[in-house]
């Protein structure tokens, strides 16, 4: 009989781990979608400092000798993808609703092969910036369907890993993009940019072949009416050894919060997020996405390449390849520290680590601009810099922005805080050129380290001042801090404050 009864809970552990490995499998597949985002950003900014693509859609400048891009060329090729992403996120919610996000996942694919097969094959701008619009959406496609996937089909204990595993997509793909640009950028034809343009192909058709290998999440089925097919496919998803106990347990669950959710968005509206302690919380959640964009993110993932070429980098292709891998290390290390440390002090940290960073970039590309030792501390503060990103304001801004909102205002609080980093993307992106380009006017070269670590040091003091410590705590816990504190560090800075008015009266009563 003990031998039975100490065998149960072994067996109940067996079933588990085979249920959150095959979670973790189905993720992983998910997460191809992210892979294409993290390639197009490696291989953009390696197009725009290979010769080969230049001598298609550049010009030569004849006072450097050498290749260069028009800041309005470079505008529009990164502009016009980001037009592509914002209507892709915007279409994502009627497909993810009415077909499914498996449908949104197989759209995303689709998509994206379209428009990089434009790009393979374009000759001229114009067929060129299609391709690129086209493969924004699918990006636009994929930053939403495999989030909502990932979050829907993996258990509660894995969740916020398995929406993690994004972030950490783009980073892969980021170091795969770079690597096939070091290995191609000396070919003298087209197929310099052709080829890493093929490597985009790759995640997009495993997504669109194997989508339909897998099912819809339970949840979506639920929404939709379909009590039986969830049933079902919580079953595919956990497997077979599965407890149909629990199963059961589990869609009652979904069902539950589904109708729960309807109720509050019934009851509420996009102007719920400006009234009350709701409003502090959607400052918060459009915060981060600010801030974020503001470090300079921009400027590391999509104009480095060029920038280490123009600043006389020997092997900027190889330079760029290094940051990535350190941007990939970053990543891995925030999951440790984040579970430890919590959100906070984990944002804090890499904060200072990357507004350090892009200051001293700014230092060593200014005091001994064109040097050899100069150019060496580019590449080692951008190094520096993409590890502190993604160690904390890279992918922990999105799993805040997700806990910070009220249930019943989530969704839309998370799609404003969406649209915040969209557009500043968008606008920071427009002007950006136009300080780097050495054929632009308004040329300052590395001194654009110093706007974006200033900013830096103001979203650094935000953070510290208005976010508060989530870890550990319980969403209720969460809305009785909202609501009862006027600002989530006051209490704090007030109690500190206090003790030391007290200290010094009772000082100064002893010295009577």
């Amino acid at each position: 009989m003990a031998t039975a009864e100490s065998a149960t809970p072994t067996n109940a552990t067996d079933v588990t781990t085979q249920s959150n490995v095959r979670a973790v499998f189905i993720c992983l597949f998910a997460m191809c979608g992210s892979l294409l985002f993290g390639i197009e950003n490696g291989t953009i900014s390696g197009f725009m400092a290979m010769n080969a693509f230049l001598k298609d859609f550049g010009f030569y400048h004849t006072a450097s000798q050498s290749w260069n891009i028009s800041t309005s060329i470079q505008n529009a090729l990164t502009l016009i993808l980001l037009g592509g992403a914002i209507l892709g996120s915007l279409l994502s919610g009627p497909i993810g609703t009415y077909l499914g996000r498996r449908c949104g996942l197989f759209t995303s694919g689709i998509v994206s092969i379209v428009g990089v097969l434009l790009q393979i094959t374009s000759v001229n701008l114009g067929t060129l910036l299609g391709g690129r619009f086209l493969t924004g959406m699918g990006i636009g496609f994929s930053s939403n369907f495999v989030t909502v996937f990932n979050a829907e089909v993996s258990p509660a204990s894995l969740r916020g890993m398995m929406i993690g595993l994004f972030y950490t997509g783009v980073s892969i793909g980021t170091l795969i993009g770079a690597c096939v640009d070091q290995g191609t950028h000396n070919i003298s034809t087209r197929l310099a940019y052709r080829i890493p343009l093929a490597t985009q192909l790759i995640f997009p058709t495993i997504i669109a072949i194997l989508v339909w290998f897998f099912p819809d999440t339970p949840r979506w089925y639920i929404t939709r009416g379909r009590q039986e097919k969830a049933v079902r496919a919580l079953r595919r998803l956990r497997g077979k050894q599965y407890p149909e106990d629990q199963i059961e347990a589990d869609i009652a669950n979904i069902a539950y919060h589904v109708t729960l959710e309807r109720d509050s968005e019934k009851s509420s509206s996009y102007l719920d997020l400006f009234r009350g302690t709701n409003r502090r919380r959607t400052h918060i959640a459009c915060g981060l996405a600010f801030w974020q964009q503001w470090s300079g993110l921009t400027f590391i993932y999509t104009f480095s390449t060029y920038f280490f070429s123009v600043a006389g980098v020997n092997n900027p292709f190889t330079a760029y390849m290094i940051s990535t891998g350190c941007q990939l290390t970053g990543c891995a290390c925030m999951f440790p520290f984040s579970y430890y440390w919590g959100a906070r002090k984990t944002l804090l940290l890499g904060g200072a680590l990357q507004t350090a960073s892009m200051l001293a970039f700014a230092i060593a590309g200014t005091v001994g601009h064109g040097s050899i030792v100069s150019s060496k501390l580019l590449v080692a503060f951008t190094c520096i810099f993409g590890f502190s990103l993604n160690f904390g304001w890279g992918p922990m801004v999105w799993s805040v922005a997700t806990e910070i909102p009220s249930s019943s205002l989530r969704s839309r609080t998370q799609s404003m805080s969406t649209i915040t980093s969209w557009s500043l993307n968008l606008i920071i992106t427009a002007w950006l050129p136009y300080l780097i380009n050495t054929s632009s006017k308004n040329y300052i070269g590395a001194e654009v380290g110093y706007i974006f670590g200033g900013m830096g040091i103001v979203g650094w003091l935000w953070t510290w001042w208005f976010l508060p410590n989530t870890k550990g705590r319980s969403l209720e816990e969460l809305d009785e801090l909202f609501l009862n504190v006027l600002n989530v560090n006051f209490s704090h800075i007030t109690a500190t404050i206090l003790t030391y008015a007290t200290e010094c009266i009772c000082q100064r009563l002893d010295q009577l």
